[in-house]
C-alpha cells in the first residue's frame, strides 16, 4: 500500500531504521506459558527476570536508553535450567509460530570498557537465549566464552538483565578489531559527545583501517566467478542505534579519506550500495583498486548505480517511494527530517539538488544543514 502523503511529501523513511521513535509501545514482556523447571526460590533469577521481546524498532530505543552499556569479554555461560515458552509477535522474525522457548543464561564477563553505568571490573548478567536446536531466529545472542560484545543492560528484580532478549540486544566486536578499537578509544579519537556515536565511529575505523588486501579479496570474491558486495557485520543494527545519517557520513568519510586502500575500497562499496546518491563512491573505488580485485566488479556497480540514480531523482521529485535502502517503521516528522538529510548528504550533485528542492518545500526539512552548506 503506498504511503499516505504527509505535508505534501509521501517519501517514506526508506533510509535507516527509525532512530527517533515514540515511547516504547510494543514491548512484550511476556510469559504466557510458564514452564517452571528448577526455579525453587521466589526471588530466584528465573522467577524475577521476565523475557523481553520488542516488536518493530522499539528495541533500538531501549538500547540507546540502557542505564548500563559495557564492552565485555565473556568468561562463562551457564543455563541454570529455567525455561519459558514466550509469545512471539508476528512481526518479529524467526519461526512462524505463536510462541518460542527461551532458556535463562547466567553470563559472567570481564569489563573492558564502560560506556555508561557504574560496575566493577567484572560483571554478571542474565539473558533469555534461544533454545538451541529448537528454533532459530533473527539476531540471536551468541555469548561464547572469549568473545567480546557491547552489551546493553538494565536492573531487573535485583539482577542485571539485557534490555531485550529476542532479537538480542548486543553488538559483537570480532577479536581482530578489539586492540585497535581500544587503542583508538584511549587516544580520544573521534571525540563525539555521544558515546554510542563514538562507539560506532571507532568500530568502523577498526574494521576498515585494519582490513588487509587478502581479507578484502576473500570477502568480495573478486577472484572468483561470482563477485559479491562487501558485507559490514551488524550494519542494520548500527543504523538503528545511531541513525542512518551518522552511519552514511562515517562510511563516506572513510571512502574518501582512509589511508588504507583496501579499507577505502570496501567502505566505498558499502556506502554506494546501502545509501542513495553515492555513485561517486564507486568512482572513488575505481581510483583505489586493490590488486586481485576484478576491475569489472567496480565498473558494473558504477553503471548499475548510475542507472538507478536517474530513477531515484525522478522518484524524489515526484514523491514516489524510493526503491532501495533500509526501511523504518515510523513516519514522525523527526524521522522524515533525518531521512531527507541522508538524501541531501549524497555525494552525487544531482541527487543532492533534487533532495534539497524537496526539502525546501517540506516543513520539517526546509532548514537542514546539508542544503545550506554547499
Amino acid at each position: 500500500m503506498p504511503a499516505r502523503p504527509v505535508d505534501g511529501w509521501n517519501i517514506p523513511p526508506s533510509i535507516g531504521f527509525n532512530r527517533i521513535m515514540p515511547p516504547i509501545r510494543a514491548v512484550l514482556i511476556t510469559g504466557i506459558l510458564w514452564v517452571e523447571l528448577f526455579s525453587a526460590a521466589c526471588g530466584s533469577p528465573g522467577r524475577s527476570i521476565r523475557p523481553v521481546i520488542y516488536a518493530q524498532d522499539d528495541q533500538a530505543l531501549a538500547m540507546r536508553s540502557a542505564p548500563v552499556i559495557l564492552l565485555v569479554k565473556i568468561t562463562t555461560v551457564k543455563l541454570p535450567g529455567d525455561m519459558r515458552t514466550v509469545a512471539k509477535p508476528p512481526d518479529v522474525g524467526g519461526p512462524m509460530t505463536p510462541t518460542i522457548p527461551l532458556y535463562l543464561a547466567r553470563i559472567r564477563a570481564d569489563v573492558l570498557l564502560k560506556l555508561r553505568g557504574s560496575v566493577d571490573s567484572s560483571v554478571e548478567f542474565y539473558s533469555w537465549v534461544w533454545a538451541s536446536g529448537t528454533h532459530g531466529g533473527p539476531r540471536l545472542f551468541h555469548p561464547t566464552p572469549g568473545s567480546t560484545h557491547v552489551i546493553f543492560l538494565r536492573h531487573d528484580g535485583g539482577y542485571l538483565h539485557t534490555v531485550g532478549d529476542y532479537p538480542s540486544c548486543d553488538l559483537e566486536i570480532p577479536s581482530r578489531w578489539l586492540a585497535p578499537f581500544l587503542s583508538a578509544w584511549d587516544s580520544r579519537h573521534e571525540t563525539s559527545a555521544d558515546p554510542l556515536e563514538r562507539l560506532v565511529a571507532l568500530r568502523f575505523r577498526a574494521e576498515f583501517d585494519g582490513l588487509s588486501n587478502s581479507q578484502l579479496r576473500e570477502s568480495v570474491g573478486g577472484v572468483g566467478p561470482v563477485p559479491r558486495d562487501y558485507y559490514v557485520r551488524d550494519l542494520p543494527d548500527l543504523v538503528r542505534l545511531v541513525g542512518p545519517l551518522f552511519v552514511a557520513t562515517q562510511l563516506d568519510d572513510i571512502c574518501r579519506h582512509s589511508t588504507n586502500p583496501a579499507g577505502r575500497l570496501a567502505a566505498c562499496f558499502v556506502t554506494g550500495q546501502e545509501f542513495p546518491g553515492r555513485c561517486e563512491a564507486y568512482a572513488l573505488a575505481r581510483d583505489s583498486m586493490v590488486q586481485g580485485i576484478r576491475g569489472d566488479l567496480v565498473a558494473r556497480a558504477l553503471s548499475s548505480c548510475e542507472a538507478q540514480s536517474r530513477g531515484l531523482i525522478s522518484d524524489i521529485r515526484s514523491g514516489i517511494p524510493p526503491r532501495r535502502g533500509f526501511y523504518g517503521w515510523n513516519l514522525t516528522p523527526q524521522h522524515r527530517r533525518e531521512t531527507m538529510r541522508v538524501y541531501a548528504s549524497a555525494m552525487d550533485p544531482k541527487v543532492h539538488l533534487a533532495a534539497c528542492e524537496v526539502a525546501a518545500a517540506t516543513t520539517e526539512a526546509r532548514d537542514i544543514p546539508e542544503c545550506s552548506a554547499r
